[in-house]
């Protein structure tokens, strides 16, 4: 319904299709000081968390989670998108260290509505997760607000839809600029020059009506005034995925690409002027493909990288680039010929790149949807990682040590009853699975390693997948 909505304002306005936009209320929040320097996304840190994709409507859920390692109070916003009524504010306390799961359908239900959570105090981070009987999507929140975000992964080839969402949770009013690169390389739209988003409010576009018909899209967007923070959101008849804008980086983390035994894609667009030479690891249980894919990326065309023919899943991937790249990695289902009753078979298949490949599902492994998440620009000693669990879907967390010597992990469940920490030995140059139990309440974990790692975490069920990347605590 709602790419339904944005077909329609596109042909009766003839400018970008807006789905719903918030009104400029006031007074706002004082949100505080703004980090304008970092673009990957997420620091745990006593600060303000934005979520642009948050919707509690007829169909669609949304929980906020917040995770904290000591004692926080914890201030949300819900921005009103229909009328001047004041945004919607409420506040919880998370008893650290705990975390706390929020549905935002309890508070208040009207359809979409992005959100701020101010947190008082840290290590904490913010995460969401939405939900409906036919579909499972999350994301980390972002605390960063930098001038130049990246977003890669985006498709409008035949039954795929992608949308961008600006949102703007400050007073004053955003000018913003999207400059769309495609297999064509760069994609000049008019009407992507000089979007106006007003004060606490945001606008979604509908990329089909300009650009369709494009295998693989990159973006770049920009503000002359003001701050947004973007989201890509990419759908098919499977499900939604939401990842955030980011910043560039040399290298990424990608703890787990194979999400509900879909087929994984790396997306990657260069950063500067010059052809970048890509090279990605594959990181099992078991050990590291070193090289396992090379790549020479043009300068101003995205691509699209395949990992489903190189190893049997679970894996994640490591990304290194010879200058700074936008990355993201998504997990599909592939354009079926035929899926047994068991799940277990699958025929000839046409990829997202185009390539026609013969896949095989493991029994029982296979869950229709769609995942993707941005990866982790640097490992840490430290994560926080909020988290939700549905009782009808697996949820595990993925811990990679992209290093050369062992990884000593301590584990402690951030849940609503007494748990004991859990030590786990990564082994170098290899990502180890830590499934959650759906019985006691954990909304969150406290990790923290004796050399860095990267982790992120996934969820898959009859709803759908998600994957969602882990938050730095430093």
């Amino acid at each position: 319904m709602r790419r339904l909505l944005l077909l329609l304002l596109s042909a009766t306005i003839g400018i970008v299709a807006i789905i719903q936009v918030g009104p400029d209320v006031a007074p706002a929040p004082d949100f505080g000081d703004l980090d304008i320097t970092e673009g990957d996304g997420a620091v745990a840190s006593p600060t303000v968390w934005y979520c642009p994709w948050v919707e509690a409507g007829d169909i669609v859920d949304t929980n906020l989670v917040v995770a904290s390692t000591v004692d926080a109070d914890v201030d949300v916003t819900l921005l009103d998108p229909i009328s001047n009524t004041q945004p919607t504010e409420f506040a919880f306390d998370v008893v650290g260290p705990g975390a706390t799961g929020i549905d935002t359908g309890s508070i208040e239900r009207r359809g979409e509505s992005p959100a701020t959570i101010e947190v008082t105090d840290g290590p904490a981070a913010v995460a969401t997760l939405q939900r409906s009987d036919g579909f499972l999507s999350g994301d980390r929140c972002t605390v960063s607000v930098p001038k130049i975000w990246y977003l890669t992964g985006g498709s409008t080839k035949t039954g795929t839809f992608t949308e961008i969402r600006l949102f703007n949770p400050f007073a004053d009013n955003a000018v913003v600029t999207i400059t769309a690169y495609s297999e064509f390389n760069l994609d000049l739209i008019a009407d992507f020059e000089d979007i106006d988003v007003a004060g606490r409010s945001w606008t979604t576009i509908d990329l089909e009506p300009f650009l369709p018909f494009r295998d693989e899209l990159a973006f770049t967007i920009e503000t002359s005034a003001g701050l947004v923070i973007p989201a890509l959101i990419r759908s098919d008849s499977a499900g939604d995925a939401m990842w955030l804008g980011t910043a560039p980086s040399e290298t990424w983390d990608f703890p787990i690409a194979t999400a509900g035994g879909l087929e994984p894609f790396l997306a990657v667009m260069s950063a500067g002027d010059d052809d970048v030479t890509v090279t990605v690891d594959i990181v099992s249980e078991t050990g590291t493909i070193r090289g396992a894919r090379e790549i020479v990326i043009d300068s101003s065309a995205p691509a699209l990288i395949p990992l489903s023919d190189i190893a049997a899943p679970p894996y994640g991937a490591r990304i290194r680039a010879s200058s700074p790249i936008a990355a993201s990695v998504f997990s599909a289902v592939p354009e079926l010929d035929e899926i047994d009753e068991g799940g277990e078979e699958i025929t000839t298949t046409t990829s997202p790149d185009g390539t026609d490949t013969p896949v095989v599902a493991p029994e029982g492994s296979f869950v229709p949807g769609l995942a993707g998440m941005v990866g982790l620009r640097a490992p840490s000693s430290t994560w926080i990682v909020p988290l939700d669990t549905l009782l009808d879907s697996l949820t595990t967390v993925w811990i990679m040590n992209p290093g050369d010597g062992q990884a000593n992990v301590t584990v402690l469940a951030l849940s609503e009853g007494e748990v004991d920490p859990v030590s786990i030995v990564v082994e170098p140059g290899t990502t180890q699975a830590y499934p959650i139990d759906v019985g006691i309440g954990i909304y969150g974990l406290s990790i923290e390693a004796d050399s860095p790692v990267s982790v992120a975490w996934e969820i898959a069920g009859e709803r759908g997948v998600a994957l969602v990347a882990g938050i730095p605590a430093e």
